[in-house]
């Protein structure tokens, strides 16, 4: 928000979020001892890193978008820490719809449904979470769109995107949880919500 500040913040985004995000999910693997959870960040970190890519050059995921400079380690368009940030909004997203709808029991007649539930939630809640992000990053030079106005196809992407890597959690049973994800849900909102009223 200050004039002096802004410039050294435009260089130092990748590394930021690539530390926060690191130590996040360094912390949440050690605190389960999961190799499957392992296993769900590599392959949620290429499939949404995928999705960025192909959207970035077709403009048939979110819409016409571009990546912009302030993120500047990018391959194929799309800034390498994106896909991280994915992983982890995602699980920050499903801890609080856990929390909202109760962990989904493998013994219960009901699991598939309630995973479904969970995962839908999770999706929902972080399509929401794009709401508050969308303008902050443009006027940060995040990322740009063609049209004046976001597409709502970017919104029901974000939901589906989620919703896809958020239902393996559930069904396999992977042990995620943590309390810093609820931290970094609602600090992160904060950031967002108080630079929406600043910027």
């Amino acid at each position: 928000m200050l004039p002096a500040v802004l410039p050294v913040t435009r260089y130092t985004t990748d590394g930021l979020l690539l530390v926060l995000n690191g130590l996040l999910l360094y912390a949440i693997q050690k605190r389960n001892q999961d190799t499957a959870l392992l296993w769900w960040l590599v392959v949620a970190y290429v499939f949404t890193f995928t999705m960025e890519a192909v959207g970035v050059a077709t403009g048939a995921i979110f819409g016409e978008y571009t990546y912009g400079p302030t993120m500047w380690a990018q391959w194929l368009g799309v800034p390498f820490v994106i896909a991280l940030n994915w992983c982890a909004l995602t699980l920050a997203c499903n801890e609080v719809a856990i929390r909202l709808v109760g962990v989904p029991r493998r013994q219960e007649r009901s699991f598939l449904v309630r995973s479904v539930f969970a995962a839908l939630i999770a999706g929902i809640l972080t399509a929401l979470y794009d709401v508050v992000i969308e303008p902050v990053a443009i006027e940060l030079d995040y990322w740009s769109w063609a049209a004046v106005e976001i597409p709502l196809q970017n919104y029901l992407a974000w939901a589906a995107i989620a919703f896809a890597i958020s239902l393996p959690l559930h069904l396999l049973g992977i042990r995620f949880r943590s309390p810093l994800l609820l931290v970094y849900f609602f600090a992160q909102l904060f950031f967002f919500v108080v630079l929406n009223l600043m910027l």
